[in-house]
């Protein structure tokens, strides 16, 4: 992928940085302070290959799917707020020509979505004993030649204009502190006639998203505004993070958005 600056640092080496943390950020955010979250979020990405069954299945085979039917394999795909990478996992094999960049501010999301997606190497979850999943080891992981993890901020993209064939955003709208420029963002790096897929549960925490996107037609609104076709809208779409092995969880009802730029 060709991006418009150079990185600012490098984690572990490999993978480039460009909306830089202090080690302060880094130890406060639940993300970055150790790996029990992204191991969690390795579990309920990957359950179906941990478990033999999966409560967020729906919703990834959902988002992978409605990438998949594009016609023909684009040139490059952005998975912003790719998290684990498991939509990644999934589409990447599917078109090997194709370029796929996954961005997270994360360094240590960026770290596991590199191991499952780059090492070819078991990835040992600690994390999951916590919540009465002792042992747990990750044993999938694959070498995907066509995919690039980043760490960067989704309101400051480090991408070209118009790079993009597809943008996929899953779950990471309503954690945006500015949703409306993340759009933006989005739609900036989409060439016409390119795809944008949204998904989200609209579980914001300000007020003002919440009048922007939860009613649906001032969604549709927001989409149009920025020269978007709506091509499907799912509502409701059941998501579950389930967070212990005793069986609790979070549940969540998820909008599910593709569109088409420029027409």
């Amino acid at each position: 992928m060709t991006f418009t600056r150079p990185a600012s640092d490098w984690i572990d080496g490999k993978i480039p940085v460009f909306a830089p943390l202090t080690p302060d950020e880094r130890a406060a955010s639940r993300y970055d302070r150790d790996f029990s979250v992204p191991d969690v979020y390795t579990g309920i990405a990957f359950g179906h290959r941990l478990f033999g069954s999966g409560a967020a299945e729906g919703l990834y085979r959902t988002v992978s799917a409605l990438l998949l039917a594009t016609p023909k394999p684009p040139e490059a795909v952005l998975d912003l707020g790719c998290g684990v990478g498991r939509v990644l996992y999934d589409c990447a094999p599917a078109w090997p020509a194709t370029r796929f960049l996954g961005i997270d501010l994360s360094y240590n999301i960026c770290r596991r979505a590199s191991a499952l997606l780059k090492s070819n190497q078991p990835v040992p979850l600690p994390g999951m004993a916590r919540w009465g999943w002792p042992g747990m080891v990750f044993n999938g992981a694959r070498t995907l030649d066509n995919v690039t993890i980043a760490q960067a901020s989704a309101l400051d993209l480090p991408c070209p204009p118009l790079s993009c064939d597809a943008v996929l955003a899953t779950l990471l709208l309503c954690r945006l502190p500015d949703p409306v420029a993340g759009l933006a963002q989005m739609v900036r790096v989409l060439r016409p006639g390119g795809k944008l897929i949204l998904a989200t549960p609209c579980g914001f925490t300000t007020e003002e998203p919440w009048s922007a996107f939860v009613p649906a037609e001032k969604m549709r609104e927001h989409l149009a505004a920025f020269g978007l076709r709506i091509d499907e809208w799912i509502e409701d779409l059941p998501y579950r993070e389930r967070i212990d092995a005793q069986g609790n969880a979070h549940d969540w009802r998820v909008r599910v958005i593709a569109a088409t730029c420029g027409v």
